[in-house]
């Protein structure tokens, strides 16, 4: 199934329902689902033979749903952060954040790789950042508007750069939300939110 993007509402609804979804982002296409939907991210884990302990990244369209991660953090490193997602145009970044007191038990293993952190990213993209912030307002299930992003490829393989090549992957067996990238020269890099370190160049 293919979708633009004037049918935002038809895409929450399809990953509501459990579905898979491939879709642009900064520097390549990822693959997504509802990462509150166990059985929806043990697919993207089975399709990619990726293992559960190495977590997922999950997006989000707007620093202001995921609060309540920043709160415990020095301003210093919230300022930090907060200027890594509003600066680069070569290169997006994660952070790995800590799962804060009141979310304990509601961030599920699945995503986290039962680590007491989570990797996140508020996405550069403008459409799928009007997509998660859509999910954040439409769902009270997922108030941070999180959306599994992983790179749209086979373990192993090159990630796709358009819908081609993530067709290829792929198939029909997931949907589409039809865009370009935005030319970013690399994947995400990640650092740690306490350490400060990079952990993915």
């Amino acid at each position: 199934m293919q979708f633009n993007n004037t049918q935002l509402d038809a895409v929450q609804q399809f990953l509501q329902a459990g579905n898979l979804l491939a879709y642009p982002t900064e520097a390549v296409w990822g693959i997504g689902c509802d990462p509150f939907n166990e059985t929806a991210v043990k697919r993207i884990l089975a399709i990619k033979q990726r293992p559960i302990e190495k977590g997922m990244i999950v997006i989000t369209g707007d620093i202001a749903h995921i609060q309540p991660f920043l709160q415990p953090l020095p301003q210093q490193v919230v300022n930090t952060i907060a200027a890594s997602w509003q600066d680069s145009d070569a290169q997006a970044t994660t952070w790995l954040l800590p799962i804060p007191a009141s979310l304990q038990g509601k961030i599920p293993e699945w995503v986290t790789g039962g680590r007491d952190s989570l990797a996140i990213r508020v996405i550069s993209h403008p459409m799928i950042a009007e997509l998660c912030n859509h999910i954040a307002h439409a769902d009270n299930n997922n108030p941070f508007g999180f959306l599994v992003s992983t790179s749209c490829n086979l373990s192993g393989l090159t990630p796709a750069t358009d819908f081609a090549a993530a067709y290829h992957y792929f198939g029909d067996a997931i949907g589409y939300l039809l865009g370009d990238t935005l030319g970013f020269v690399r994947p995400s890099q990640i650092f740690d939110a306490l350490t400060q370190q990079q952990v993915r160049a």
